[in-house]
């Protein structure tokens, strides 16, 4: 049960990731910089959250 989970979330966050690529390679600079900055938000949250760092 464990393995599905994680191979799961594996999957999932390459396909998320993949997704994402493709938005930012449609934005315009200003979208993409804002989008970025919204990212690197998340991302640190996530992080912290889960107990990383």
């Amino acid at each position: 049960m464990k393995g599905r989970f994680i191979s799961g979330i594996v999957a999932g966050s390459l396909i998320g990731a993949t997704a994402g690529m493709y938005a930012i390679t449609r934005m315009s600079p200003r979208q993409r910089r804002k989008a970025m900055k919204v990212g690197r938000r998340i991302v640190t949250s996530v992080v912290s959250n889960i107990g990383l760092f």
